[in-house]
């Protein structure tokens, strides 16, 4: 959730209804340094703008290793955030508190086997960047590597904090 209102921010939701949301929640304790930085800027550059946008398809991937969503879209396809409306708090007919109660993450195995996934598809990306050649699967750098992010957070890669995440390839 503190994820979904970096997002929502990004993508112009009222930064001051955010920040009296995350407060009555409790979620504010929850966000990152970077999170923090972010929300706390009251006219972020553009590029910080579009760099936290792009936040939304790690948000996806939490989504998913809840089981809110049942799969995600090809690794050159976006997600689309609109639905984080119908998946999420404040918007979602579940309050916060339940939410977070009630939240489960999907077996090991299957997290191990979307990591996996995902880091093949980032080796793709970055690959294909690096040599020129087309990659052998439809895949978007931008895409992967947010997904990568998020999914190593889930797994506990490195045991690093959100913010210091790697995503080797």
């Amino acid at each position: 959730m503190a994820l979904f209102s970096v997002v929502g921010v990004a993508l112009g939701a009222p930064r001051s209804d955010v920040l009296d949301w995350l407060k009555e929640t409790g979620v504010s304790a929850d966000l990152s340094p970077s999170e923090d930085r972010f929300l706390a800027t009251s006219t972020p550059p553009r590029q910080q703008l579009i760099d936290s946008g792009w936040l939304s398809e790690r948000l996806a991937v939490l989504c998913w290793a809840l089981g809110e969503v049942s799969e995600l879209p090809p690794s050159d396809q976006q997600y689309d955030p609109a639905v984080f409306q119908d998946l999420l708090p404040p918007f979602a007919d579940v309050d916060t508190a339940s939410f977070i109660a009630n939240a489960k993450l999907r077996s090991d195995e299957a997290l191990i086997t979307k990591a996996d996934e995902l880091l093949g598809h980032h080796w793709e990306a970055r690959n294909a960047k690096l040599t020129g050649m087309a990659p052998a699967i439809p895949v978007d750098i931008e895409i992967v590597q947010e997904r990568h992010h998020a999914i190593n957070w889930v797994i506990g890669y490195d045991g690093a904090a959100w913010d210091e995440v790697t995503t080797d390839t």
